[in-house]
């Protein structure tokens, strides 16, 4: 996904020896962790992959594609005058993470059929991509939860949060881009008008 020299402009230095060493292994750490905190697989592959889509609602969201071959609900292909691909909410992009259908669905079994990833990454997922390999790789020099010590009367202060906690903090606009993880039921298609009595 990312070459140690694209990750070193990245993160705006030159790889440590250990990160070269490790390099494989510390990028293969962050790329699980960041599909974990996002939600979302980041491979790129084609073939199959199963959601269900939720009651009341005309949109599912699913793992990033740039095209679909087929959709099937409970084993009926939908033609694609029945759906809409969109990214995030906007119709025009060089991937996707929306099917939006036509009428409401009843949790059914959603089957895409597409090419699944980024096609190019963009370069902010692939800068949150490096912070994360960057994180890994200072839990492995140090311990980054200490604040300071006091040698007097023998004392440690430990950062509030630290690790994940820190990450999240300090990248929560470039997560939320990209997340998939407990979207709010606003997105998932279009509010139908209430009346009362």
């Amino acid at each position: 996904m990312i070459t140690a020299v694209k990750m070193a402009q990245l993160l705006g230095r030159s790889l440590t020896s250990s990160e070269t060493a490790s390099y494989d292994l510390y990028l293969k750490i962050a790329r699980q962790q960041l599909e974990q905190l996002l939600c979302l697989e980041l491979c790129t592959d084609g073939g199959e992959r199963t959601y269900e889509s939720r009651d009341g609602y005309r949109t599912v969201y699913i793992d990033p594609f740039t095209s679909v071959a087929t959709v099937t609900i409970d084993g009926s292909e939908i033609s694609e005058s029945d759906y809409t691909i969109k990214q995030n909410d906007k119709f025009n992009g060089s991937w996707y993470n929306i099917i939006e259908f036509s009428t409401k669905r009843q949790g059914e079994l959603v089957v895409v059929n597409g090419s699944w990833g980024f096609d190019p990454v963009p370069d902010d997922l692939q800068l949150l991509l490096a912070l994360m390999f960057a994180d890994i790789s200072k839990q492995q020099r140090d311990d980054s939860r200490v604040k300071s010590k006091n040698i007097e009367d023998y004392s440690v202060t430990y950062k509030d949060g630290g690790g994940m906690t820190s990450f999240v903090q300090s990248n929560g606009l470039l997560i939320d881009k990209y997340s998939q993880c407990n979207k709010g039921t606003i997105r998932h298609g279009r509010v139908q008008p209430v009346y009362y009595n």
